[in-house]
């Protein structure tokens, strides 16, 4: 039977690329994460994201919840190059995100974030995007 999933060159079929946005349910009730852009410009891709709090219940601070430095939990994934690439910090290592800690969404609420990484080499058209408390967004086209 696996052998019938597999393609002509013995591999698994390519996943198709999402279309953005892209919503799904997050790990706390209520809460679900929105990928809205992810667009390469010069030699870094900037993706924003939302949280979204459909819930009746205030988040708390949604990263003291994940635990560990924030910045370093949003990475993407070149799977064609299988390289990971972490958040871009200034010369005074200050990550080039929105305010992401102590992020609370109140009941009702949306929270527009975003996060700088670096661009992937020129041949790579789609990434996975990893964010805290969701599932992977994989195969997500770099908007040029």
């Amino acid at each position: 039977m696996f052998a019938a999933l597999l393609g002509t060159a013995g591999y698994l079929p390519a996943q198709s690329a999402v279309t953005l946005p892209m919503k799904v349910d997050g790990d706390i009730t209520g809460v679900s994460i929105e990928l809205t852009s992810v667009q390469k410009t010069g030699d870094t891709i900037m993706v924003r994201f939302k949280y979204i709090n459909s819930g009746d219940k205030s988040t708390g601070a949604l990263y003291t919840q994940v635990g560990g430095q924030i910045e370093d939990m949003i990475y993407c994934v070149d799977a064609k190059n299988k390289k990971k690439y972490l958040v871009i910090r200034d010369t005074e290592k200050n990550p080039l995100t929105s305010a992401l800690h102590n992020l609370e969404v109140k009941a009702g609420e949306t929270k527009g974030c975003w996060a700088k990484f670096p661009a992937p080499p020129a041949d790579v058209t789609a990434i996975s995007v990893y964010i805290p408390g969701a599932p992977p967004f994989e195969n997500v086209p770099l908007a040029q």
